[in-house]
Formats: structure tokens, sequence, C-alpha cells
């Protein structure tokens, strides 16, 4: 989804919920932090738009908050499987139009998703799979998933076979079942036409999944 400019709640600050919060505002959105504990909150006071010592799981404390205003919710609680829930479950009722909640096993995630959470997450699962086939396959530091999908985009090195061709000479879609975004050529960006022809020293932005890109980098 399209998060330009949107507003952000975060319930929990916990090392996740911290670590969303920061990124969140490195990226110049705008972020609501809440949590029961002072200290957390006054350690994001100067990094977000507003830090508040609440009670994740009282609605009308999430109203005064501006919880309404909120174009996304996420639920970052840790350990508290049923102030997740609650948390969850507040934020819906509230309207939210996208609400993000973090599970801590398969029977929380269903339980997130029948109250109305629109994406649930694992982050610990999520990072530890992610380390995990980095270790394996180097080359995908360079790459990210599509959330949702099979999907990873990055940039990569045309193979020799590709240098000197177009696209449509390649047969690129069918050939390499992937896609092709972008072509990086010497510091600039742009879109490949028909008539673009793959040069050695072009970056190639493309779209893939993992096997079909994993075949080509091997090469």
């Amino acid at each position: 989804m399209n998060n330009k400019q949107k507003v952000v709640l975060v319930a929990g600050l916990g090392r996740f919920g911290q670590s969303l919060c920061k990124t969140l505002a490195e990226q110049g959105r705008q972020v609501i932090a809440l949590d029961r504990s002072r200290q957390s909150v006054e350690e994001m006071a100067d990094i977000v738009d507003l830090a508040v010592q609440a009670d994740v799981t009282d609605s009308e404390a999430l109203v005064k908050v501006g919880a309404k205003e909120a174009d996304i919710g996420i639920v970052a609680i840790g350990g508290n499987i049923e102030a997740s829930i609650l948390a969850t479950t507040i934020l819906k009722d509230l309207e939210i139009p996208y609400v993000i909640a973090r599970a801590q096993n398969a029977v929380h995630a269903r339980v997130l998703a029948r109250v109305g959470a629109n994406r649930v997450v694992f982050p610990e699962r999520d990072m530890g799979e992610r380390l995990a086939l980095l270790l394996v396959h180097p080359w995908m530091s360079h790459f990210a998933q599509v959330p949702g999908s099979r999907f990873y985009v990055g940039e990569i090195r045309p193979l020799p076979e590709m240098v000197g061709k177009t696209l449509p000479e390649l047969d690129f879609r069918a050939r390499y079942n992937a896609v092709v975004l972008s072509v990086n050529r010497s510091g600039e960006r742009f879109i490949p036409n028909a008539d673009t022809v793959i040069e050695a020293s072009d970056m190639i932005f493309v779209a893939g999944q993992r096997e079909d890109l994993e075949k080509w980098v091997e090469e």
C-alpha cells in the first residue's frame, strides 16, 4: 500500500516498536508512539512526532492521543498476547484503515486475523529466515522481498549472453522468468524500451522469484 504522508500509530515500544518508530521517523513519516512505560516513551520523545504514556488497551486513551487520525496502526506488543489482541480490536473499532499486528505463534496470528488485523507479522521468525537465506545466498543482501509474495526486487549484473541485445531479442520475460523494471547506466536510471541495448556495465533492476534469480547469479 502507498503510505506516503500517512500518520502511523505504533502501540508498544519494546525493541521492535522502537525500531519501527526510528525507521519511520527517518523516512519522514508522522508517528504517534504509545506505551505504558514512561522510560520507553521518554526514549522516543525526541524521535517521533508524539510519544505518549498510555494504556494501549484503553479505547478512550487512544482516542485522546489522536488514534482516529491514524492511517496505519501497528500493534508491536511482544509477550502480552491478551493486550495485543485487545489493542488490535480497538484499533479496528476506531476504524483505522490498515492495522498490522505482531504475533507470537500461529494461534495468536489466527486470532489477530479474526479480530481484523489486515496483516500479521512474525519479526523473530522472519528475521531468522532472512538471516539463514543470506548465509546460504549472499546475493540476496542486494534484494528485497515484495511483501506477501514470492517475488524479490533488486539490481543485478547482466549475463554475458545479454550484452549487445535488446529485451525483445532475448525474449527476456519468457527466457529468464523475470521482469526488467529499470536499467542503471553510469548512475542514470531509466525504463528500457524495445530498442534499448543492454551494455556490460549496466545494472539491471529486476523482479523475479528467488529460484529464478538464483540460477542467474550462479551463472
